[in-house]
Parts: structure tokens; sequence; C-alpha cells
């Protein structure tokens, strides 16, 4: 099962529908974003992640109750 797969089967569970999910890839190709999001993904990072700004970028995904 790819990560798009597990975004959309999360997203059919009720209690999950509203959590976060961040995709981070690697494997970066044109148009992966939008899969991504229309997965059911709430953000999309791609690698090499920055470690000075990686926290700060996944905070931006998250609803401000989180």
């Amino acid at each position: 099962m790819d990560g798009y797969t597990v975004a959309s089967k999360l997203r059919e569970i009720e209690d999950l529908k509203l959590t976060p999910i961040i995709a981070v890839t690697s494997y970066a190709m044109p148009g992966d974003r939008e899969k991504a999001i229309e997965s059911g993904a709430s953000g999309y990072i791609e690698k090499p992640i920055n470690p000075d700004t990686f926290i700060t970028q996944m905070k931006s995904f998250l609803p401000n109750n989180f």
C-alpha cells in the first residue's frame, strides 16, 4: 500500500477525518503534491528537509488546536 492509499483509507475512518496527514517524500514528481492532497493529505513537504525549518513547516499544516 502506498502513501496515497494510506491517506485515503485513513480519511474513510470517521475518528480520523480531521487528523492531520503530512506527506514527506523524496520521490517528488510533477503532480505529486496535488495527488497527495487529493488523497487526503493535509500538507506536503519534499526532501531533503531542512532541520532548521522542518518543525515550523510541519506546524504550518496543523490546525491551531494541535
